[in-house]
């Protein structure tokens, strides 16, 4: 590790120039010298939660083989270079709580701390959700407590904050979310609002981020570098949108400037802000709205379909043609899922990688979009939680089991001191290692 060529770095170092502030990812000249040559450096579990609207195809999305022998539907497909590090859970069940709208319950009650009778929030059981216990528990020492991300860049506004909101502060108390690249860029790496035309934050920072380099090992310092890289390229993708912005004049519909017109691009960048924002420990705790429920506006999914597409309606209609095309916005967005579990686990970090601390998890607040079934839901989960969960299976759950076990099992895993997590009946031990 050349570690005899490093001097020691605080943790809390930042690379700073013209008002610009930008934190480092984590470095072995981080570590204690009694510790470098020893055991292996313990590293905080982050989480991450990404929401997809409407339920999935269930035929070509739920595999048919459970263990580790699991075969990957077409559906799954995208998860071939990445399966030995990912976990599917299927089986877990949620309760309806009728009289507010079945889709309206969708997200905003899939990581609730409520149990189904408890409706605290009109007839909503909203409360206090999962990210934000978790915010509490291990966000206490990170500039971010949370960071809450949304992909929807519809502009009519048709439905209510029950659609698009899957994280709550409590009853009726939706967290914000940011929807532009730009804004998250800036709130991560130090750089106030201004003129996107200016130039790169890492020129700003250059004569710092040299110093640093000459004190720090070979590793280190070969790690320095690729972080800065992928964050100038990362700036450079939000540059080229907002410039695009300005050449094709205002468009049809308004959006926030710095939001990509490709649809996977979008998704992909908002991807990589979280993995920075884990990367330089500026929170431990995210989530990510892919799309809302329901909207019944038509998205364009690039690079899938040449005109744009209907998910909800696609989901009540009837026909093989439709079913196929469920069947490629799943797999669109398990792809999209697939790039950020490939992009944490090769950021190294201490003996191991960024995603062996982590959790990422996908799912939708129902199975079956037709049915509107609450039942038998779908899971993705990645990474190891630093070392307490054992990926690569499919988890089946058979008989009334909530997906609220899940959540009890993540939230003690994250240092929450719960015995009980909505109408959980107990962890999953199948998932511990």
């Amino acid at each position: 590790m050349n570690f005899a060529l490093s001097r020691p770095v605080s943790r809390r170092t930042l690379l700073r120039g013209l008002g610009v502030a930008v934190a480092l990812p984590w470095l072995e000249a981080m570590a204690p010298r009694r510790t470098r040559a020893a055991v292996p450096q313990a590293h905080p579990a982050r989480f991450a939660f990404l929401y997809t609207p409407n339920g999935y195809s269930q035929p070509t999305f739920v595999p048919k083989g459970t263990g580790t022998g699991w075969e990957l539907t077409s559906a799954l497909e995208p998860l071939a270079p990445v399966r030995a590090h990912v976990t599917l859970v299927t089986g877990l069940d949620r309760a309806f709580v009728p009289g507010t709208g079945v889709h309206a319950q969708c997200g905003s009650c899939w990581l609730t701390s409520s149990p189904p009778a408890e409706t605290l929030d009109g007839g909503f059981p909203t409360n206090t959700t999962l990210d934000q216990f978790l915010a509490r528990s291990i966000g206490r020492d990170t500039p971010l407590p949370s960071l809450e991300l949304s992909c929807n860049d519809f502009a009519d506004n048709k439905e209510t904050k029950y659609f698009e909101c899957i994280s709550w502060y409590g009853p009726g108390y939706a967290a914000n979310v940011e929807k532009d690249p730009r804004a998250v860029f800036d709130r991560l790496f130090g750089q106030g609002p201004g003129d996107p035309s200016r130039g790169s934050i890492l020129d700003a920072i250059r004569d710092d981020a040299e110093s640093l380099g000459r004190r720090l090992g070979l590793d280190d310092r070969r790690k320095l570098d690729e972080y800065l890289s992928s964050v100038r390229a990362t700036e450079r993708r939000i540059q080229l949108a907002e410039r695009s912005d300005r050449r094709d004049g205002p468009p049809p519909l308004d959006r926030p400037s710095g939001i990509p017109d490709h649809r996977g691009e979008y998704l992909r960048l908002m991807g990589d802000l979280i993995v920075f924002a884990f990367q330089q420990d500026r929170t431990r705790v995210a989530t990510l709205v892919v799309d809302p429920e329901r909207w019944d506006s038509p998205r364009m999914f690039h690079d899938v379909f040449d005109t744009p597409q209907n998910h909800h309606v696609l989901t009540h209609t009837k026909g093989e043609e439709a079913k196929a095309k469920l069947a490629q916005i799943d797999r669109f967005h398990v792809d999209q899922f697939a790039s950020i579990v490939s992009r944490l686990g090769r950021i190294v970090e201490g003996e191991g990688t960024l995603l062996d601390s982590c959790v990422l998890a996908m799912g939708s607040g129902i199975s079956d979009g037709d049915s509107h079934n609450y039942r038998d839901l779908q899971v993705l989960l990645a990474g190891r939680a630093g070392g307490a969960l054992t990926p690569g299976r499919h988890l089946h759950y058979e008989g009334d089991r909530p997906l609220a076990d899940l959540w009890l099992t993540l939230a003690q895993l994250g240092g929450v001191d719960v015995p009980r997590f909505a109408d959980s009946t107990g962890v999953l031990d199948e998932l511990l290692t």
